[in-house]
């Protein structure tokens, strides 16, 4: 059953406190791992209400936590978040420092915030160049976790050559996804844990459409260059970088990106105003309508993308089933439970450039896959048109996901009742790459009144 409960934002401790209680209060782990979204700073005038995981959320499952689990050794609030994500300063803008500094003195020696990732860098003359001296890392280190064949990767194999993500090193994404052979590089604090606490931002996303409960766990793993998002080229070409019109236009402007930022830097700047250019004919030829006219579709985002999800099922598979040791087992090795921020959500082109939505519900369960489609259903979207949704039948891990669309229960405000005999539509924007493909159809426009 997912909880959902609106006009949250008065109660959040007495809600998060009584749902964990009510669903997990029966554990008695060791070791909790909490994890919020904390994927990137604001940018100058950015609205960081719709960006990361709210401070509240965070600081009231801390507090729940340490209540409810007294005999806990310890309890780790942590992110992998994107590489040139400024960490103190989302900590600043997010308003976390003080909670963080008050959760510590209530709990000394029991609650920690960590920044996860191996490796941090910052935008120097346009490129990320390693940043010295930056608070991060797991001080119980890393595990390259293999699954071998146990991956959603394994059915388009034959497709390696072409796995790619913007700004990383593509043969090291290529290497760790072959044949029999799937790996990922995880943070061993989320394989240390016997309970962990997920704790999403409730928004759209470019690559899959939403960013929930399964897009969350990306962040567990401490190496960007291992997560596969999209197949290089057009459909046509055997891709689902772009869609198939304009793709010589893209594959131009795509080329020509890669090949001067890696071989020849000052080639790069010269060009920019070039593939500038190629992006506003190619919108004009497209003739595309878009919250935002210079979207970029590449890099996998739009709603072709049939990559992504496989990523995400990965990762979810591997906090279900990957003990502390770092090998995959066939029964669940921790406990899992979600509380979605939807206080203030995110539409339009997220995760890194939403637009503030006020909503004001919080919501709760153990199955992600069921969580995400009653997020989906209530944004106005049709879930069956979400890949991350939609696949959930090729799940590899056990439990999660079983479940048919029309019976699927959820309870909103204490009302018990299927998901679909919910007429609440919130209307989302969906993302540029995605808009006018999975609204509920007969819906588009519709916005309920807000809190």
């Amino acid at each position: 059953m997912v909880s959902c409960f609106t006009h949250a934002g008065d109660r959040v401790n007495e809600l998060i406190h009584g749902e964990m209680q009510r669903a997990i209060g029966h554990v008695r782990p060791r070791h909790v791992v909490i994890k919020p979204n904390w994927v990137l700073h604001a940018a100058a005038g950015q609205e960081m209400s719709a960006l990361v995981t709210d401070a509240r959320v965070i600081a009231a499952t801390a507090a729940a936590a340490a209540e409810l689990f007294p005999a806990t050794e310890r309890i780790t609030i942590g992110d992998c978040p994107l590489q040139r994500a400024d960490w103190p300063l989302l900590l600043r803008q997010s308003g976390l420092e003080p909670l963080m500094r008050d959760l510590e003195r209530r709990y000394p020696g029991r609650i920690a915030f960590r920044d996860l990732r191996r490796d941090v860098y910052s935008y120097a003359d346009g490129r990320l160049v390693p940043q010295e001296g930056a608070p991060h890392g797991d001080p119980l280190g890393y595990r390259e976790v293999h699954l071998g064949a146990v991956s959603h990767f394994e059915e388009i194999a034959d497709e390696a050559g072409r796995l790619s993500i913007h700004d990383h090193d593509r043969e090291t994404t290529r290497a760790n996804h072959r044949h029999g052979d799937h790996r990922y590089f995880v943070s061993q604090s989320f394989l240390d844990a016997d309970l962990v606490i997920n704790l999403p931002k409730w928004k759209t996303h470019s690559k899959s459409g939403l960013t929930g409960a399964l897009k969350n766990l990306v962040g567990i793993n401490g190496d960007k260059a291992y997560l596969p998002h999209f197949r290089t080229g057009a459909p046509r070409w055997g891709g689902d970088e772009y869609w198939d019109e304009g793709r010589w236009l893209y594959w131009l402007q795509s080329t020509l990106r890669d090949f001067t930022r890696q071989y020849c830097w000052w080639a790069y700047q010269l060009l920019r105003p070039v593939w500038l250019g190629i992006k506003r004919v190619r919108s004009a030829l497209l003739r595309r309508d878009s919250p935002q006219p210079d979207f970029y579709v590449g890099g996998g985002s739009w709603y072709g993308n049939q990559t992504i999800w496989r990523m995400i099922y990965d990762l979810n598979m591997v906090i279900q089933l990957v003990d502390a040791e770092g090998v995959l087992r066939n029964t669940p090795q921790r406990h899992y439970f979600c509380i979605v921020d939807g206080l203030v959500c995110g539409e339009g082109d997220g995760p890194l450039f939403p637009t503030p939505r006020p909503l004001d519900w919080l919501v709760f369960g153990q199955d992600p896959f069921a969580i995400d489609a009653t997020l989906a259903w209530f944004m106005g979207f049709d879930c069956e048109r979400l890949p991350i949704i939609a696949e959930r039948r090729h799940y590899l891990g056990p439990e999660w996901g079983r479940f048919e669309w029309s019976t699927l229960a959820v309870s909103l405000d204490g009302r018990e009742a299927a998901l679909a005999t919910f007429e609440v539509n919130d209307a989302f924007v969906p993302p540029p790459g995605w808009a006018g493909h999975i609204e509920r159809p007969g819906l588009a426009g519709h916005r309920r009144p807000g809190p």
